[in-house]
């Protein structure tokens, strides 16, 4: 997962690139003091704006309407019990009766996986940012949701519910002669990287939809805090521009009553903390403490307004590297003279599955890209138990990374052959790590998969290149670091038009495949030779950890153990995998 100045990508699940970020010079936001070698800073008054939390659990929110608007009610719990079948789907057909709504009466509509219900014409190519068809209102992955909630007004006749990205769980429809009832039980994400949470959350909510129009939104249980919650009908011409003109439809709805209104949209967006900007962390770090770090990483004691526990980075910075496929940008933007190369986006929260040691006992065990899945195996590794702070690690490992990679492509036989969809390596790329830290048999925390060549046209992958549990870097991975020379870099290989084929007794998959060969020449042939090379590159490192806590606020026992654990841990990470050729230091020093 990665987010430079310029671009924002992911490596969880490959997807595409998406919006841009500014270049825009950032600006000291705080008091910085430290405490040992963690680096302390205080956020200055009003920098995170305020928090919303959910706050209709028992309640029904009543939406009659009047005209094409409507009034609204905040009633006690009104909740059927009998919620019917289950929906295979996501689509309900009425057979009873229409349902009036958005200038239509809809026969038929979809429910979202995610708290939402949406009219009109199939999405077609509409995924959600992980590559799912949710069925429902999809927002961006990096969205906040108090800015995302008015931005649904441009989007098709929808009502949220309680939209929040990533829930998952089964939903269930019963239609009567004047109603459709719609329940969602749901659990927020659990036991990955990306959660805040190692067990299911319970999350009970329902939509009641009758045939006069109106809609009622009843919330019976809720761990969740964060959502999107209101109607969104498509509005014309001085219609909507009157209401995106006004955000006039963002309201509290524990205070609403029927005098108000009637709105034409009404909507009230529930979150948590806004982030502070990346520019401005690194600006307040350096300009307090002087520009002596090549990367920066943050965490936190309180929750921001994101879907994700751990962030993507921002970065790389400056352009002293050539021949590694990517120039660094606007050294300026954080207030570096030219030290300072990356830092992580925004502050990972203490409570995250990310900054804790291990998961706790009891926890589920989950699928094959969740720590939980490797704690036998990894007990077994390492002869002092689990590696700690796994996650942590692997994390930072990857936005390291992305200093120097993975931006290259190569000419193969006088043809640009990129080697990922930027800026990771694709699963076909041979990409073993040298170095192991977690496993001994590793494939690259930038991507691409650790291979077996079966010599029969089939190929079985042995290590995918997701970073769960932490990995190391492959030998190219280590050249474009300049940690190694063009000459220590063995022929490696790519694979196109895979095929899965079964799974080895291992429970490997197996694939067919046409493989290409690819050598270190061949990149070179396309973006010039690493430069400075490796005798002559950098080979001293300093991160600077640093916890961020709110105005007024000192920093818990809870949050400086945790980071000054991830501290320790990412030292001896950098050693062990770039196999003492490189060292790491953090300090505030």
């Amino acid at each position: 997962m990665h987010w430079t100045a310029l671009v924002c990508c992911s490596v969880l699940l490959h997807l595409s690139p998406c919006a841009a970020q500014g270049n825009e010079p950032g600006r000291s936001i705080g008091k910085v003091s430290t405490r040992g070698d963690l680096i302390v800073l205080e956020l200055e008054d009003g920098v995170l704006g305020n928090a919303n939390p959910f706050n209709l659990v028992g309640r029904t929110l009543r939406f009659t309407p009047e005209g094409a608007r409507y009034r609204v009610e905040n009633r006690a719990l009104q909740w059927d019990s009998d919620f019917g079948a289950a929906l295979p789907g996501v689509e309900v057909t009425l057979h009873q009766f229409t349902f009036p709504f958005s200038g239509h009466h809809w026969r038929s509509f979809r429910v979202g996986a995610t708290g939402s219900i949406r009219f009109g014409p199939p999405a077609g190519d509409e995924l959600d940012p992980y590559g799912h068809r949710d069925g429902g209102v999809p927002i961006g992955r990096f969205d906040q949701l108090a800015e995302a909630a008015s931005a649904l007004i441009d989007r098709a006749p929808a009502i949220c519910v309680f939209l929040k990205p990533r829930m998952s769980g089964t939903r269930f429809v019963k239609e009567l002669p004047d109603r459709v009832v719609v329940t969602w039980d749901l659990t927020e994400p659990f036991g990955g990287l990306l959660d805040f949470n190692w067990d299911k959350t319970i999350n009970r909510f329902q939509a009641v939809l009758h045939r006069d129009g109106s809609i009622e939104m009843s919330y019976k249980e809720l761990e969740a805090k964060d959502a999107i919650v209101g109607l969104y009908p498509v509005l014309a011409g001085k219609t909507r521009l009157l209401a995106t003109g006004m955000r006039g439809s963002d309201v509290h709805f524990s205070a609403v009553t029927r005098k108000d209104g009637p709105f034409a949209v009404v909507y009230e967006s529930f979150h948590y903390l806004a982030p502070p900007k990346p520019q401005d962390l690194s600006c307040t770090i350096i300009q307090a403490l002087g520009d002596k770090f090549d990367f920066l990483a943050y965490y936190s004691d309180f929750r921001i307004d994101s879907q994700e526990a751990s962030p993507p980075s921002e970065g790389p910075v400056g352009s002293n590297v050539t021949g590694i496929g990517q120039p660094g940008t606007y050294p300026n933007t954080y207030c570096t003279q030219g030290r300072f190369q990356l830092e992580l986006a925004q502050p990972v929260y203490v409570d995250a599955n990310e900054m804790q040691e291990a998961p706790p006992p009891g926890t589920p065990v989950g699928g094959p890209h969740d720590i939980t899945f490797y704690v036998k195996q990894l007990a077994k590794a390492s002869p002092n138990g689990p590696l700690p702070y796994n996650y942590a690690i692997g994390h930072l490992g990857h936005e390291v990374g992305h200093r120097w990679a993975a931006y290259v492509s190569a000419k193969v036989k006088g043809e640009t052959t990129p080697l990922g969809p930027w800026p990771h390596w694709g699963q076909g790329l041979q990409a073993l790590v040298a170095f192991p830290y977690s496993l001994p048999t590793e494939a690259s925390t930038m991507g691409g998969g650790a291979w077996q060549d079966n010599l029969d046209g089939t190929y079985t992958l042995r290590r995918d290149g997701f970073f769960v549990p932490a990995t190391g870097y492959s030998h190219l991975d280590l050249y474009l670091m300049g940690l190694i020379s063009a000459a220590e870099v063995p022929d490696f290989f790519l694979l196109k038009n895979l095929v899965p084929v079964g799974r080895d007794g291992g429970g490997h998959p197996v694939f067919k495949a046409d493989r290409t060969k690819v050598t270190i020449a061949d990149v070179i042939a396309l973006e010039g030779p690493r430069l400075p090379d490796a005798d002559h590159s950098q080979r001293e490192f300093n991160t600077g950890i640093v916890v961020v806590v709110e105005h007024g606020h000192s920093p818990t026992r809870n949050l400086t153990d945790r980071a000054d654990g991830i501290r320790r841990r990412w030292i001896d990470y950098w050693a062990t995998t770039t196999g003492h050729r490189a060292s790491m230091t953090a300090t505030p020093r």
